[in-house]
């Protein structure tokens, strides 16, 4: 069975939209006192839903690293709602499925398992970022090349 590829204004809005989702769920990581929060609410949620695992207490390097990923997360997200490419699609893909590689790989080293309510997420907006667009050339890396001038 063949899957139909997605319209480039079709594949444009799920770029957008997947950077919509990612400001909106990460801007508290860029702050210290808004991930402390998400942090506590995370481990409380965790807890209430009996979730296998373990939310460490913070320490100020977990802090400093959370606080960069959600920065540089804030930045990326706009780049993708303001100016959406094909390029930045298929980036951001990548990235998804390495996040979601280091999430797994967490919970099977002991943190909580209420980390994997997000990797559902990342896994489905790579597979959309990564599915192919109408007028695409066919080859391993076509989205990653940068268009012609």
């Amino acid at each position: 069975m063949a899957f139909s590829a997605f319209s480039t204004p079709r594949y444009l809005r799920i770029v957008r939209i997947s950077g919509w989702y990612d400001l909106l769920v990460t801007w508290p990581f860029a702050l210290p006192w808004t991930f402390a929060w998400v942090y506590a609410q995370l481990g409380l949620l965790a807890e209430v839903l009996g979730l296998p695992g373990v939310m460490h207490p913070l320490e100020p390097t977990h802090m400093l690293l959370a606080n960069l990923l959600g920065s540089v997360i804030v930045v990326w997200s706009i780049a993708r709602i303001v100016a959406p490419t094909v390029l930045l699609g298929r980036l951001d893909g990548v990235a998804r499925f390495l996040f979601a590689t280091w999430q797994v790989y967490a919970v099977a080293q002991g943190a909580s398992a209420v980390v994997l309510g997000f990797t559902v997420v990342e896994l489905l907006f790579g597979v959309l970022q990564w599915w192919r667009v109408d007028g695409e050339p066919r080859g391993r890396f076509s989205g990653l090349a940068p268009a012609a001038t």
